[in-house]
């Protein structure tokens, strides 16, 4: 059985291609589920029980589209071959290295950080799953409509979930909002700009995570954002 535009079933079949309107939607919702989730999760309940509501909401949209492997290495992506993959990586990591010694020198802090306690491990897992869901699955969803599109939809939807976890009122920690949005933005852009020439997740999750390392390096405890 065909299709409109023969895209496969893991199972060998066929299926149907979404209107382009479809992805977008769903991007759109999933965005926006998650900055409702950012902005209301340090709220006390019952109004913390939006936060959640939000979340189900996103973990719904990526769940539905991610029934099968195939469906799967649409968000993770694919190395073309070993030699271009691993030029890639490298990217990646020099990226991270290049950006995080630039923030850091920015915020007036050594360039290498005199030391590195195990929240910089935990910053480097979160950073990993942002990736997994901004460039992986908005990303890559909003790719099949417009690819240039594609990232600069997931730069402004990592950007409006960072600023919305910190313009909550329940927040009584001053930031500087546009210091924050100015950051994410140009750290998306460059991050999604490698997760679209390299197609795959593994550079930019690589960059990400090794400038959550490295900035956060000195962080004994988490910050209060940590929910």
């Amino acid at each position: 059985m065909t299709g409109l535009k023969g895209e496969p079933f893991p199972s060998g079949g066929w299926l149907i291609k979404k209107p382009g309107y479809t992805y977008l939607s769903e991007a759109i919702l999933c965005s926006l589920g998650l900055m409702v989730f950012s902005y209301f999760i340090h709220h006390e309940y019952p109004l913390r029980l939006i936060s959640f509501a939000g979340l189900l909401l996103a973990s719904y949209f990526i769940g539905k589209n991610l029934r099968s492997y195939d469906e799967l290495k649409k968000i993770t992506g694919d190395f073309p071959s070993f030699k271009t993959g691993f030029l890639w990586f490298l990217i990646g990591i020099t990226g991270g290295i290049l950006f995080a010694a630039l923030y850091r020198w920015h915020l007036d802090l050594t360039i290498v950080p005199k030391s590195i306690y195990v929240f910089a491990l935990v910053a480097a897992l979160i950073g990993s799953l942002e990736e997994l869901v901004f460039r992986g699955f908005i990303q890559e969803h909003v790719r099949r409509v417009n690819a240039p599109l594609s990232i600069l939809f997931s730069t402004i939807s990592h950007t409006g979930y960072k600023c919305c976890l910190f313009l909550s009122p329940v927040i009584t920690v001053n930031t500087d909002i546009g210091f924050l949005a100015f950051w994410t933005f140009f750290a998306s852009i460059i991050f999604g700009t490698i997760r679209h020439f390299s197609r795959s997740i593994i550079p930019s999750l690589v960059a990400h995570a090794i400038f959550d390392i490295l900035v956060y390096a000195e962080f004994v405890n988490a910050p209060w954002w940590v929910w």
